[in-house]
């Protein structure tokens, strides 16, 4: 058993982020070939929307009670369970060489997207307890450069895997690496906060509405990542639909923009690493929101017959993600107590996912009956308003009263 050290926390951090890297970039892999295969089979931007719909369900109702798991047990254990159920789910899929079954591509889809919760949540509330306060910023724009890292390597896995070696190949890798990152973990010895008592779940509940009720600029920064989340996330949703059927192409297209977008989320993380950011958290994600403006002006001005021009948009998209998630992630970190963490982080996930079936839902409507630009220049539109209430509330003095 390797037992956490303060003096030497970067042994432990090290270990558990290493885990982390190889457990996304193969189960992206395999998600990737997965969704590849759905829309080869319908077709539809509805159908794909359906899917990332029903992929965000297990966040809003499963995260409340991950984040209740998280601070109650040990946060080791959450991840060893996140990660047998990852497992589990791919009994479905063994030595399955092609998938002919849409409602087995969602079933396996949202059994991963629930596990992942598990793991997630328990993730986030385990690294503020290993790293030093002082680091808090740059560990948000570590974690990002983690999530880079994984959509870099995630699409030529599995453009690979979809064009080369098939389905199974993929499910054999994903099994052998969840079976070793577990075997790292029963070797962890991860801090738990003290102070943690066991309550009644109605406690939890009451604890959790005190905190976020007690300051009005945390409901507000609240607010603005759930509007945010529901108008921003339908277009990465898109990109199949727009490879397949606007541009109508192949898959190398669709992994070239699903590294693009890593790509740009690793230039906005080291950078956040290395600088920290603005000195107020929230001026950092208000530039994040003038890059998310900018990109999607550009993604509505792709024409079909040059699909190439919109690897620069998402570029941009990423690089905003990075700057908005990671300042988001630190001003709840240092505004909430550690003991605390696997619920509030379990809240604000569960929140900003709350809304995006919605607008999901939406975008496939509009986009299948006036095309992509449309949706983007109401996304546009909705995040003009939204800049416009964050710099009359609260919010902008959040960081001054923490």
């Amino acid at each position: 058993m390797i037992t956490y050290i303060p003096s030497r926390w970067w042994v432990t951090t090290v270990l558990l982020w290493g885990t982390q890297i190889i457990v996304l970039i193969s189960g992206n892999a395999l998600n990737f070939a997965l969704i590849w295969q759905l829309t080869g089979l319908t077709g539809s931007a509805q159908s794909l929307l359906w899917a990332a719909a029903l992929t965000l369900m297990p966040s809003v109702i499963v995260a409340p009670f991950a984040g209740v798991l998280s601070d109650r047990l040990s946060r080791r254990r959450v991840l060893l369970i996140a990660e047998g159920l990852a497992l589990f789910s791919l009994v479905g899929l063994w030595g399955v060489e092609r998938v002919t079954s849409t409602w087995l591509l969602y079933l396996v889809l949202v059994w991963r997207a629930t596990a992942s919760v598990f793991y997630q949540t328990a993730f986030q509330a385990t690294l503020p307890q290993l790293i030093p306060t002082h680091h808090y910023q740059r560990l948000s724009g570590m974690q990002q450069m983690v999530m880079g890292v994984s959509s870099l390597l995630t699409p030529v896995l599995g453009a690979l895997i979809v064009e080369s070696y098939g389905l199974p190949w993929a499910v054999s890798v994903t099994a052998v690496v969840l079976v070793f990152s577990m075997g790292v973990l029963l070797l962890l010895e991860l801090p738990q906060p003290s102070g943690v008592v066991v309550t009644r779940w109605q406690d939890d509940v009451r604890d959790l509405r005190h905190i976020y009720g007690q300051r009005r600029s945390l409901w507000q920064l609240l607010i603005a990542a759930v509007v945010l989340n529901m108008c921003v996330l339908p277009v990465f949703s898109l990109l199949p639909y727009l490879v397949s059927v606007y541009f109508a192409t192949g898959a190398w297209l669709l992994a070239w923009l699903e590294i693009s977008g890593g790509a740009g989320l690793v230039i906005g993380a080291v950078l956040l690493a290395i600088w920290g950011g603005f000195s107020r958290a929230v001026h950092t994600m208000l530039v994040a929101v003038g890059l998310l403006i900018g990109a999607l002006v550009w993604l509505a001005l792709v024409p079909a017959t040059a699909p190439l021009w919109i690897l620069g948009a998402v570029v941009l998209i990423g690089w905003a993600a990075a700057w908005a998630h990671g300042p988001l992630l630190t001003m709840v970190q240092r505004t909430i107590p550690a003991s605390m963490h696997g619920r509030a982080m379990a809240v604000l996930n569960a929140a900003m996912n709350a809304a995006a079936p919605i607008g999901l839902v939406v975008a496939g409507a509009v986009v299948e009956r006036i095309g992509h630009q449309g949706w983007a220049i109401g996304v546009i539109a909705c995040i003009v308003v939204l800049v416009a209430w964050v710099l009359r509330s609260d919010v902008m003095t959040l960081e001054d009263t923490r």
